[in-house]
């Protein structure tokens, strides 16, 4: 900081008082913080590390259909080759 900051904050505090500032500081904190929580980039821990773990269980179930399905779409693929080959 330089010196014309720190005096125009001894005007301020002169004026108007300490707390008066720092209630104003930690008000626009507050609201700042609260924006972030509330666009979503700021997350609880136990909030991520829930969808963390359902993306997980999502992703477990979605390959385990996926199995049987790819193995179905293989056999179908073969089965029009076969077909192309004999007619």
């Amino acid at each position: 900081m330089t010196h014309d900051q720190v005096s125009g904050w001894a005007q301020l505090v002169d004026k108007y008082g300490v707390t008066l500032i720092l209630a104003i500081v930690m008000t626009v904190m507050m609201i700042y913080i609260l924006r972030l929580l509330i666009t979503g980039k700021l997350v609880p821990r136990e909030l991520l590390d829930r969808s963390e773990e359902d993306r997980d269980e999502a992703i477990k179930a979605l390959n385990e259909i996926k199995g049987p399905l790819d193995q179905l779409t293989i056999a179908v693929n073969n089965i029009k080759r076969d077909e192309d080959r004999g007619g």
